[in-house]
């Protein structure tokens, strides 16, 4: 009878326990529409994701470079041996300063693909890989555009972090000691070391206040990268050669 007792305690109990648990109806309805909001954000991510995959892109390189680093002679003999356009800095910049080029520039793509652009894009705001600012908007596109339709080498203006999603392409760096940058550019602008001084520098601290304003990264993080060429050290022919075969092999992997 005792041990009865004690079981009907314990269940009294527990009901009793439930029964405290019971939420107000307002406080029910706040924890499902939270829910519903929690999985239709998650929809739109995998939307988002399946948008992205859906996306086709040729083959490309990013590079990333320090001044100084012998560009003028390993891009040139990269476009050749390539064959692939060189889009840098004034190539960009001159279209996206003109809405009409711009427009007509992205309207290349037929518009199923326009609207995966402009999903993809979206995607990399919320996901914080690049700021909601109009030119970084107008360039992600831009770049977008181009690796849909051919295959193409993409000097700085973050490419690297804007294509960061794509296996497609190789993200270069090209650094060297800055005492060797500074002596490659007093002798490629027939200036003084003291001079190329100063326009390294200055150029190095507006390269990495444009990544760290529109993008939060460090400009030389090395996981942002593929591979890193030391050109104090490595040939313009070595870099160029091993660029090639690193894009040949990337070929085969996809």
């Amino acid at each position: 009878m005792k041990r009865d007792r004690k079981k009907n305690r314990i269940h009294q109990g527990r009901a009793g326990e439930f029964m405290s648990t019971v939420m107000p109806e307002a406080i029910s309805d706040r924890i499902i529409a939270e829910k519903i909001r929690e999985w239709e954000e998650r929809k739109k991510r995998e939307k988002a994701q399946k948008d992205l995959r859906e996306i086709k892109v040729h083959p490309f390189i990013t590079i990333s470079r320090d001044l100084g680093c012998r560009e003028e002679e390993i891009i040139p003999h990269l476009e050749t041996e390539l064959g692939w356009k060189v889009y840098g800095r004034s190539l960009l910049d001159h279209i996206a300063k003109r809405e009409n080029l711009s427009r007509n520039f992205i309207e290349t793509l037929d518009e199923q693909r326009q609207n995966l652009v402009d999903n993809w894009v979206n995607y990399l705001i919320r996901s914080g890989a690049i700021l909601q600012d109009d030119y970084v908007v107008l360039i992600s596109k831009l770049i977008k555009v181009i690796i849909a339709q051919e295959s193409a080498i993409l000097l700085g203006r973050g490419a690297n972090y804007i294509l960061a999603d794509k296996t497609e392409g190789l993200r270069i760096r090209l650094t060297a000691p800055q005492k060797n940058r500074i002596h490659n550019i007093a002798h490629l602008r027939h200036i003084a070391e003291k001079d190329a001084d100063e326009v390294v520098q200055k150029t190095d601290r507006e390269r990495e206040e444009f990544i760290q304003h529109h993008f939060k990264q460090q400009a030389r993080s090395p996981i942002a990268f593929d591979i890193t060429f030391n050109t104090e050290t490595l040939s313009p022919d070595i870099i160029v050669k091993t660029i090639i075969f690193m894009v040949e092999e990337k070929k085969k992997s996809h």
